[in-house]
């Protein structure tokens, strides 16, 4: 009778470690980035001959870097240690006006560790082809976006604009999930840039914008049901042995 007692609460403890195990698993962890640019032209103006554009080029783009331009230049790398995965599918944007694009990456990691880094180009470009001047104001408006599933996670989107040479018109602006916040939007924009572009030259209105994120799979602890299951069929087995132990 007692080994049949024993063997029903050994059982019922081996289920409960069954249990156990399959509740400790890792917590998926997940990032969602995002960074929306547009650009757009507040106005032009022919110096010499008013209301000619005729040699003037706009040039629009959009470009996500998953291969270095030159050896050594920066692009966009994946690191997974573990199972999961990243999907991050801008394609190319070529335009010849003023244009609004969104620039998005996301990652779920199942277990291990993940580090992600994209990077892409924006553009709005101006070529005077002819022999006049011209001035042009442009801008640009970006919306940021950072999020991640847990507080072990993290995930940062910055953005550097500038004009040609970046010595007119520069700036940089970031958000990050910094502080247990993990879910931050950040609107701003590059405000009026105005220049003049005589003939033959060429000037616009850059960005970069970065994303970098970082995922760990975390250990889902066990609900407070299963570990007071555990503890009374311990304490069975504890107290059918003493009981037995007293009767011999």
């Amino acid at each position: 009778m007692q080994s049949s007692i024993n063997s029903r609460v050994s059982l019922a403890l081996l289920a409960g470690l069954g249990l156990a195990a399959t509740e400790a698993a890792n917590a998926a962890a997940s990032f969602n980035s995002s960074a929306g640019l547009s650009y757009s032209i507040e106005s032009i103006a022919n110096l010499t001959n008013p209301g000619d554009l005729s040699g003037l080029e706009i040039v629009g783009y959009f470009r996500q870097i998953d291969a270095p331009a030159y050896p050594g230049d920066e692009y966009s790398q994946v690191q997974i240690n573990g199972t999961g995965s990243v999907a991050a599918n801008n394609p190319d944007l070529a335009t010849g006006s003023a244009f609004s694009y969104t620039f998005t990456a996301s990652g779920t990691l199942a277990n291990g560790k993940l580090d992600a880094h994209h990077l892409a180009w924006y553009g709005l470009e101006f070529r005077n082809n002819g022999s006049d001047s011209y001035a042009i104001s442009l801008r640009l408006d970006y919306l940021l976006s950072a999020a991640v599933g847990a507080e072990t996670d993290s995930s940062s989107v910055t953005i550097d604009f500038f004009n040609g040479d970046g010595l007119l018109w520069q700036g940089y602006d970031r958000v990050d999930t910094a502080f247990n916040d993990l879910d931050v939007v950040l609107a701003g924009s590059s405000g009026p840039f105005s220049f003049e572009l005589a003939a033959g030259q060429v000037d616009g209105l850059y960005a970069d914008v970065r994303m970098d994120n970082h995922l760990e799979a975390s250990p889902v602890p066990l609900p407070a049901a299963v570990w007071s299951f555990l503890a009374g069929v311990i304490g069975m087995l504890g107290l059918k042995k003493r009981r037995h132990e007293q009767s011999a």
